[in-house]
């Protein structure tokens, strides 16, 4: 990509312009931003790296999607914790195979992610790479002080809960993975039914749950509270560990969308098995009071919001357990990590 570095930077990052309406006194162009973190509230800070051959094909994920997607993770992570995303800073390390025409693509999708959840991007950086593109985001959120939701409050007693449905996004990377070998083991493209549309969407264009996150903190009900970006076995084990409690769900209750059930049936694999191991969800999966969580499934309702009670917590200990056809077992840690990492399907 034999462009100058200053030039690619300026067009990448020309829609963002200074207002310090949202806060912002200095934004790109200058040696590092600025901003004012709103009155009453704490900065909530995370960053997350996306590989190429690591967290992403080329072959499954346009450059947009490549963006949107990073954007999303960080975003999520921020409403993990029932907080407001607001600003963002981006870099990006450029191999030899992408052209700047991708890069810009994949700048179109950072942008997409950030308009539709008010986040500003403000700063970064670039650099080249030798042979994979490297992407690292950073999001700056806030949240009323002292009340971010953590994964370490879960009690006995309280019962478990999922917004969305999961395993859809595992199910769509499963499709795309086995068009791209039809499309090898053919010489060129293959026809391609969008019956599937829906999970491959959820792959390549996952929604983070900010309103969701939101109203739990609001409703003061929620105890812990974590995002399903790496499968919701994974996720449930870290609010268990965390907090100190064993966890019990039951396999009827995950939430499944009818298109992951019946592309799993079609394909010969296990739906439940994406939805524990799969990853890459960007739902919420935390703890609330017992007594409160018909309120909260109302107030989730009066949204459009989808919210299922998915099991209990137990006596203090660090375990997570599935019930099945009347059989109980433990789950083990694994989640979707890497490719080839974890069994995605």
């Amino acid at each position: 990509m034999a462009h100058d570095e200053f030039s690619l930077i300026r067009q990448w990052t020309s829609r963002s312009h200074g207002d310090e309406k949202d806060g912002v006194s200095v934004g790109i162009g200058d040696d590092a931003a600025v901003f004012a973190p709103t009155p009453g509230m704490e900065m909530v800070v995370c960053c997350d790296a996306m590989v190429e051959t690591v967290h992403f094909l080329k072959e499954t994920m346009k450059p947009a999607d490549i963006g949107y997607k990073a954007m999303i993770s960080n975003i999520s992570d921020v409403a993990a914790m029932g907080g407001i995303p607001r600003f963002a800073l981006v870099s990006i390390a450029v191999s030899p195979r992408w052209t700047a025409e991708e890069c810009s693509e994949m700048y179109d999708g950072l942008y997409e992610a950030c308009g539709q959840y008010g986040v500003r991007l403000i700063g970064g950086d670039t650099a080249s790479a030798p042979d994979t593109l490297f992407l690292s985001v950073t999001v700056i959120g806030e949240v009323e002080k002292g009340m971010a939701l953590r994964r370490s409050q879960a009690r006995s007693g309280e019962l478990v809960f999922v917004t969305g449905s999961v395993g859809s996004s595992a199910a769509g990377l499963h499709l795309l993975l086995a068009q791209q070998n039809r499309t090898v083991e053919a010489g060129g493209g293959t026809d391609e039914s969008d019956e599937w549309d829906t999970l491959v969407r959820a792959h390549q264009r996952p929604q983070a749950q900010v309103q969701a996150g939101r109203l739990l903190l609001l409703s003061g009900a929620c105890t812990a509270l974590n995002d399903i970006s790496d499968g919701l076995a994974s996720e449930l084990w870290e609010i268990a560990e965390a907090s100190g409690v064993t966890i019990q769900v039951e396999a009827e209750r995950i939430p499944l969308l009818a298109k992951t059930r019946s592309y799993a049936q079609k394909v010969g694999k296990d739906p439940l098995a994406w939805a524990l191991y799969g990853g890459e969800d960007y739902q919420l999966v935390g703890t609330l009071a017992a007594e409160r969580s018909e309120e909260v499934a109302r107030r989730f309702a009066e949204q459009g919001i989808p919210f299922a009670v998915i099991g209990r917590v137990e006596a203090k200990g660090q375990g997570v357990f599935l019930v099945q056809d009347g059989e109980r077992r433990k789950l083990p840690k694994a989640g979707f990590n890497h490719f080839g990492a974890v069994e995605r399907g």
